[in-house]
């Protein structure tokens, strides 16, 4: 197990000599550089001004200062390492004085060298996840700060309100150039998501009602051209061209001259801009062409920056609801706890109605449903389901993000095994929970509010998710065995006390009858 990396140095703490070797041979193999100390004056000073310390050993008995008040004072000067108490065999009311005075777990005596190594995992895995924390907030805060240096350079050329309100700014550029090229009418087509049709987007001539019904493929006509070739494009005399430059707005041009120039973010064409009809009936020139090409140019990198901070935001909202679940996780280790507040929290996220969250067997070829939300709706099967051929179990093969919106007909879909009881099937998106390259299980959401779809969003998001609820899934589960190992400890020690009181009765009694016998 490499732990350098995270913890370097460890410190002993026991006045108890053997003890302090047996510690110091396991955490010098697992790759520590181990420091000790045999009473708690010498401790404190230890790790008074020290860094990197990964983690500190500090038995409760110690000649001098004891073990409680040492551990006050090393939590003045290492407020956040990991502190394990050495306590007394089923001293039960030493250990929860030890953590309520923040120590990170407790030992009992005689110490085990698999106890050790458990908590020193389950340590690691709570430091990664803060790491995961520190590292999304120190992200949030540099995109807010870009965000914010973006903003100002837009402040400028444009108030910073029009630059997050792309309508208002788009609108008064349209304005702008039918003034500037003495045009009545300029419109502005935006590529749709396929990439398939140009629809409209800004007119200052077209009904605002009428808007949203203008399309164009892009095969067609000459706006189809100029997004095809990415160059601007005159027409001095449309009633000469026989390049389909007929639509149903054609009747009402009072000019046979139009232009056309692409609006681009990158290299990438993403609408057109034309204007018709000079208000003097004259043709347009090529100086017209060029000033609606500049204008172009100018939206573009306008246009550019509104889709940076827009991406930015989306990005800060991603990582905001990240750093919520991540917090979320890391405040508790109890399974269920993590299981319900995990499921919570992505449907919340996703708006999803439904979810379900499952673990696969050692061997893989069967999935265990461990939660399901809402509890009083969604059946949660007691048996294993085998592994098939629907989502579910696609996820759990690939190990990526399965997105289904379409179930009728799908064959990458099946109802029986991806669906619960009591969930309807619509939609789905389902998102493996990593460890490396091993899936240890799916969460499953299901049926988004308002009969919307799963989409490049979401998928985000569940990537986002999946790491962090691995860790923290994989840590209550460590959390989960160490309490399992500590009482079955103690159940042995209570079982072994009980036969040795069985024992001692029976020596008494054999004790008494030999008194008998000799009288």
């Amino acid at each position: 197990m490499e732990v350098s990396k995270f913890m370097n140095r460890a410190i002993i703490i026991d006045s108890d000599h053997a003890s302090r070797q047996m510690l110091k041979g396991i955490l010098t193999n697992e790759g520590f550089e181990v420091q000790e100390a045999n009473d708690g004056q010498k401790g404190i000073a230890a790790v008074r001004n020290q860094e990197n310390i990964g983690i500190i050993f500090l038995a409760d008995r110690l000649s001098g200062l004891s073990g409680l008040d040492t551990l006050i004072a090393i939590r003045k000067f290492q407020p956040k390492a990991p502190v394990l108490m050495i306590i007394g065999e089923e001293d039960r009311q030493s250990a929860q004085r030890a953590l309520s005075r923040g120590a990170a777990w407790f030992l009992n005596k005689p110490v085990k060298v698999e106890d050790v190594l458990i908590v020193i995992r389950h340590l690691l895995e709570k430091k990664h996840l803060q790491e995961v924390i520190d590292h999304q907030v120190s992200r949030l805060q540099m995109l807010e700060k870009q965000t914010s240096e973006l903003t100002h350079i837009e402040e400028g050329d444009l108030p910073p309100e029009d630059v997050l309100k792309e309508s208002d700014f788009l609108s008064r550029s349209i304005d702008l150039i039918s003034e500037v090229l003495d045009a009545k009418k300029v419109s502005l087509m935006l590529m749709s998501r396929d990439g398939k049709e140009l629809v409209m987007a800004k007119s200052n001539w077209i009904l605002p009602s009428k808007i949203p019904n203008i399309r164009q493929p892009v095969n067609q006509g000459i706006a189809g051209r100029v997004v095809r070739e990415g160059v601007p494009f005159l027409v001095e005399n449309a009633a000469k061209e026989t390049r389909g430059l007929t639509n149903e707005y054609t009747r009402q041009y009072e000019s046979s001259s139009f232009i056309v120039t692409p609006l681009l973010c990158g290299t990438k064409v993403i609408g057109v801009i034309t204007a018709n009809d000079k208000k003097d009936r004259k043709p347009f020139t090529e100086g017209d062409l060029a000033i609606l090409n500049t204008f172009a140019n100018q939206m573009s990198m306008a246009v550019a920056n509104i889709f940076m901070m827009k991406r930015m935001e989306r990005e800060k909202l991603k990582l905001q609801f990240i750093n919520g679940i991540v917090e979320t996780l890391v405040s508790t280790v109890d399974p269920p706890q993590i299981y319900k507040a995990l499921l919570g929290k992505v449907m919340t996220g996703l708006r999803a109605t439904c979810g379900i969250l499952a673990f696969s067997d050692p061997g893989g070829n069967k999935i265990h449903i461990e939660h399901v939300a809402p509890e009083d709706q969604v059946e949660k099967s007691s048996e294993p389901v085998p592994v098939g051929s629907g989502v579910i179990s696609t996820v759990l093969r690939n190990g990526k993000v399965v997105i289904k919106n379409t179930i009728a007909g799908d064959s990458g879909v099946e109802v029986a095994a991806d669906f619960p009881k009591g969930i309807t099937p619509r939609n789905i998106a389902a998102t493996p929970l990593l460890s490396g390259d091993k899936v240890l299980g799916v969460l499953a959401v299901y049926n988004k509010e308002e009969n919307l779809t799963f989409d490049d969003w979401d998928k985000e998001i569940l990537e986002a998710v999946s790491p962090p609820a691995s860790m923290a899934i994989k840590q209550a589960w460590l959390y989960q065995n160490l309490i399992k190992s500590i009482d079955e400890v103690v159940e042995t020690n209570k079982q072994l006390e009980e036969a040795n009181q069985e024992v001692r009765q029976r020596v008494k009694e054999l004790n008494w009858l030999k008194s008998k016998v000799a009288t």
